[in-house]
């Protein structure tokens, strides 16, 4: 697989996030038996990327959860996922004391050399038994260093970072698909399967007790690890979402979920074989460059 460099320059930006805080002393034990993370073995301070799986073990939501105080967990998603992930996880609540209240925030992220500084998760808040205001955690981006901060109506941004470029939101999604992660509602979807997303080893804990939609996870990763997986892709030339991806020897291998226009290229994120190997371009078209998310 081609090896993309890290992103080597440093760029800010601010766009929407949704944010569910979870607070209350049984937080974190329902929290744990709910999603994919390993949440008791957090500290506060902590984040990990986690899936919220149905029972019989379809995404529901990919997200970041953070511990931000002892009884006190935020969960922060693409923007129109989190009233699912929110009703979803409240369905299943029985005599439990853990409160969710969910919040439309914005997210200032810095990626980059020199933004690894600011990466330990931080939060400011009204009370103990309030939301935070503002939320600090690390990027999980595998190709470039960084941080975002969370913020809500009413909570401006800290500050940008001195010397920082000031990209638009269309650059940062751009800069996403050639150094950062798959994205619900963009290449991930509700009903997809864990295990084809590349993200398992990063979401989902193997040595964590029993938590919704694990049977499905746990089965596939014994077998095959799942038929496909989204790995990200740098062609030269137009490419569109739908492209089909084939083989020099023309049989078809894989899907293109996304694309954008990077430094002259085109970047993007596919669905692909996971025995694909050699070179690949699209049907009838342009040689495409595949490489692991990490």
């Amino acid at each position: 697989m081609t090896v993309v460099p890290v992103l080597d320059r440093l760029v800010t930006a601010t766009v929407p996030r949704e944010v569910l805080v979870v607070t209350g002393p049984e937080a974190a034990v329902y929290l744990h038996g709910q999603i994919s993370a390993d949440v008791e073995a957090m500290e506060v301070g902590q984040s990990a990327l986690s899936f919220l799986l149905e029972p019989r073990g379809r995404i529901e939501a990919l997200f970041v959860i953070s511990r931000t105080g002892p009884e006190t967990y935020i969960a922060d998603i693409e923007p129109g996922f989190g009233e699912a992930t929110s009703a979803s996880l409240e369905r299943f609540k029985l005599r439990t004391r853990a409160d969710f209240s969910l919040h439309e925030w914005q997210m200032h992220a810095v990626r980059g050399p020199r933004a690894e500084g600011e990466s330990a998760v931080g939060a400011s808040s009204t009370g103990p038994a309030e939301a935070p205001e503002q939320v600090v955690r690390p990027t999980h981006w595998p190709l470039a260093s960084g941080h975002d901060l969370l913020f809500g109506p009413g909570s401006e941004a800290l500050a940008f970072t001195d010397g920082a470029e000031q990209v638009s939101a269309d650059e940062f999604e751009a800069l996403r698909m050639a150094y950062g992660l798959p994205a619900m509602g963009t290449e991930i979807q509700p009903g997809d399967i864990p295990n084809e997303t590349g993200l398992v080893e990063q979401a989902a804990s193997f040595t964590k007790g029993c938590y919704r939609g694990q049977e499905l996870v746990e089965r596939i990763d014994s077998r095959t690890g799942g038929r496909r997986c989204i790995q990200r892709f740098r062609a030269a030339s137009d490419v569109s979402p739908g492209d089909q991806l084939c083989r020099t020897d023309g049989a078809g291998v894989g899907t293109v979920l996304s694309t954008a226009s990077l430094a002259g290229a085109v970047v993007g994120f596919a669905s692909v074989q996971r025995d694909v190997g050699g070179d690949v371009c699209i049907d009838d078209g342009p040689p495409v460059a595949l490489a692991d998310l990490f």
